[in-house]
């Protein structure tokens, strides 16, 4: 494995010690939205090792809540074989703020079901978690210590009795032992001193046998890759290999599509952190996705691609790739368009006010409060404080507010089923998410789980061929894509609420927690006049 590999990997573990699923780095998961009549906002800790311990804590609007239940999921179980549910607790001088934990046995495609109580009827709600096991438990010294004390005193005592047994306690009352006695006893306690060993050798090698199987079976591998650039008439072409060592190669002609795409692939150039785009690679074959590539500026660029599995499992595999100059004195460059959603941007390095780059369409970061002008003509407002301090760990609800050109809100519309989406990017590349009005986690996950809770029987037997699940799946993007954008868009928005012919209002929000102190890039996508624009913000976290 190359070093860029093995830097990428680093900061995925260190990223996959908090959180496993399809972001890096990000602690915990958070919806927001409606669970009936209810206005909620749940946040959950997913545990790092299977079995453990999940903490939820809902914030409900009003104060007629009554209980709130909470209860696990599993894909492979269903509602029916899932564990009863566990009462949340209401937080004293906190109205409407409940908080539970719930145990999670069972490795894989999870979600939490949260039920409402109140007297606004009976409201409920599932939200897809990964039940994954990114950590293993070192025993601490201490106890470390006081366990080998004790496993001396009882190999003592048994050795003690073996030779006891086989010496003194043939002896009757009142006569002494000799040296046969003595004989006897040092052989009976040499046995069992020898028996001692052999159990302790087996049973170190049954719990050997054990922590393998936990390392090797249960506990989460990141998916890696390899990517590389070629130009191949004269255009810039991105390769994204997964490697075949790293997940079952038949596993990945079970991937479906999000919003409408089997892969959602970031580019963000590694350092600066200003150029941006955001892609969608077509599938060329069971590893191999491909896309061209936008006008992006040369240089070392972090590669973010999600994928989302049939049971709702979202993963990110994360890589790196040399990008290289366009050559400017070609008459043909960058002839192929790629996706029709694909984007991108080009601004000024992170924390700094001037861009380094020389090329058109450069856009200007912005700050919390201040208005930023956006490729159109319009401009983008992060509606929060100007030097706002914001903390690691808190629930924040990020609004934005796009305006038209003639200063009113802006009339925004949907974005490949969404009011807009979000990239959120630290700047040592340790923390990625691709974020949503509805919270950290895929909506199609929810409905793969809300489907999923709706069937008696247990789905796997439709997975005994891999190449029709591919093929009919790849039949579907084709009919979508044949779509008209409108019609598209509302298949892709699903059951989700919205205005009349897909048009909202001028803001968007996205609930996220910062899990580290450190700079931070947002990236905010959002679309108008049937044109996708891309907005950068800063932001500071302590």
């Amino acid at each position: 494995m190359n070093f860029k590999k093995i830097i990428i990997l680093f900061l995925v573990a260190i990223g996959m010690m908090n959180q496993a699923k399809a972001h890096i780095g990000s602690a915990g998961v958070v919806q927001e939205g409606k669970a009936g009549n209810y206005q909620i906002q749940v946040y959950i800790e997913p545990p790092d090792v299977i079995p453990g311990v999940a903490k939820v804590s809902v914030s409900v609007d009003g104060t007629d809540i009554e209980e709130v239940s909470l209860s696990p999921i599993y894909y492979w179980a269903g509602d029916e074989g899932s564990p009863k549910e566990d009462k949340a607790l209401p937080i004293a001088g906190e109205p409407g703020r409940f908080e539970g934990k719930i145990w999670l046995m069972e490795s894989g495609a999870a979600s939490v079901k949260i039920v409402i109580n109140g007297k606004r009827s009976k409201g409920e709600t599932l939200i897809p978690i990964a039940a994954l096991a990114t950590a293993k438990r070192d025993l601490p010294k201490s106890l470390g210590w006081i366990l080998a004390g004790l496993a001396l005193l009882l190999v003592g005592i048994m050795t003690t009795i073996i030779g006891a047994s086989t010496s003194d306690s043939l002896l009757k009352p009142g006569v002494a032992g000799d040296k046969k006695t003595n004989r006897s006893r040092v052989v009976g306690s040499t046995v069992g001193l020898a028996f001692c060993g052999v159990l302790l050798f087996v049973g170190n090698n049954w719990w050997g046998s054990i922590a393998k199987e936990y390392r090797e079976r249960y506990m989460f591998r990141p998916y890696t890759a390899s990517s590389k650039v070629t130009i191949e008439n004269e255009q810039r072409m991105l390769h994204f290999k997964i490697d075949s060592n790293s997940i079952e190669r038949r596993w990945t002609s079970y991937v479906i599509p999000d919003h409408g795409k089997l892969m959602h692939l970031f580019l963000v150039r590694q350092g600066s952190l200003d150029a941006f785009a955001h892609l969608h690679p077509a599938r060329k074959d069971t590893l191999t996705f491909e896309a061209p590539l936008p006008d992006l500026p040369a240089g070392k660029y972090l590669v973010y691609a999600d994928i989302l599995r049939f049971h709702g499992l979202q993963y990110t595999i994360a890589d790196t790739v040399d990008i290289p100059a366009v050559n400017t004195k070609s008459e043909i460059t960058e002839k192929k368009t790629g996706d029709s959603d694909d984007t991108y941007v080009v601004t000024n390095p992170i924390n700094t006010k001037v861009s380094v780059t020389q090329a058109a369409g450069i856009s200007i970061c912005g700050t919390p409060g201040v208005k930023t002008p956006l490729q159109d003509g319009s401009s983008i407002v992060w509606d929060e404080k100007p030097n706002q301090t914001l903390k690691a760990g808190q629930v924040y609800d990020l609004n934005f507010s796009v305006m038209s050109p003639d200063g009113k809100p802006a009339e925004l519309q949907t974005y490949l089923g969404m009011m807009g989406h979000a990239a959120i990017l630290k700047e040592d590349g340790s923390v990625y998410i691709h974020l949503h009005p509805n919270g950290t986690f895929s909506a199609t996950a929810q409905q793969v789980m809300e489907k999923r809770v709706g069937e008696k029987t247990n789905p796997s037997p439709r997975l005994n061929n891999a190449k029709r699940f591919r093929d009919s799946v790849d039949n579907v993007l084709r009919q979508l894509q044949a779509m008209p954008e409108a019609e598209r868009d509302k298949v892709l928005m699903g059951g989700m609420i919205h205005q009349p012919n897909g048009h909202h209002g001028g803001s968007v929000s996205f609930p996220y927690v910062f899990p580290s102190a450190g700079n931070y890039r947002i990236w905010l996508q959002v679309k108008r006049n049937g044109k996708i624009l891309t907005g950068a913000f800063d932001a500071k976290v302590i």
